[in-house]
């Protein structure tokens, strides 16, 4: 039963978030911006805050999923981008879980990534991406203060035959689910090593 609810969760949270059109296993919402009720710029229960700009991104929408979808289990979800190299969205969510423990090494936290990931690769046939293959990891790896389990797919997008990068980053904090995912065509001007660094400065802003 667990299970099932985390995969309808994972399907629901991809399906609701506003994407960038070079996103792996993320599709463009249904209703306009105008049904989308934002979320606050800070997040009450962790602490968490999300700035208009982080490092040379601009938070260019956000969703609160309770009062979007009737779904607060869903919790909120933050985008920014940098021009159209790079789309970044972080989600906070709890899925009515009394208990997450921090960190991504708990069972629940664990489940949850895998959840996270079989949505991606389900999400992208929807969206006419092709040999989806592990770039990087699955491994821990420590952004700012914090611990996240990550990955780093590539694909190749059907409609022009052109490299994508996906990344997926999950931890436990302050008893909920924090998700990053980013977003990015090999060969503009964003690399690996720019993501890296902003990836790092944006969960610095976050948390500080």
């Amino acid at each position: 039963m667990l299970a099932s609810m985390l995969r309808v969760t994972a399907l629901a949270l991809a399906l609701l978030v506003t994407a960038a059109g070079g996103a792996i296993g993320q599709s463009q919402p249904e209703s306009s911006s105008s049904q989308r009720v934002p979320a606050p710029d800070r997040h009450a229960a962790t602490g968490l805050s999300f700035p208009q700009q982080i490092a040379g991104a601009t938070r260019f929408g956000s969703t609160d999923f309770g009062k979007t979808a009737g779904k607060p289990e869903l919790g909120y979800g933050w985008n920014y981008r940098i021009g159209d190299q790079l789309i970044a969205t972080v989600y906070v969510y709890d899925l009515s879980i009394r208990s997450i423990p921090d960190g991504p090494s708990s069972p629940v936290v664990q489940q949850q990534f895998q959840t996270s990931l079989q949505e991606i690769h389900q999400l992208a046939k929807y969206n006419r991406y092709e040999d989806i293959k592990t770039a990087r990891g699955p491994t821990d790896c420590t952004i700012g203060s914090l611990v996240f389990r990550c990955i780093t797919l590539s694909a190749i997008r059907s409609a022009d035959r052109k490299p994508v990068y996906s990344a997926l980053m999950l931890t436990g904090y302050r008893d909920n689910f924090l998700k990053l995912r980013l977003d990015w065509l090999e060969g503009s001007a964003i690399s690996q090593s720019m993501v890296d660094g902003f990836t790092q400065t944006l969960v610095g802003a976050m948390t500080r």
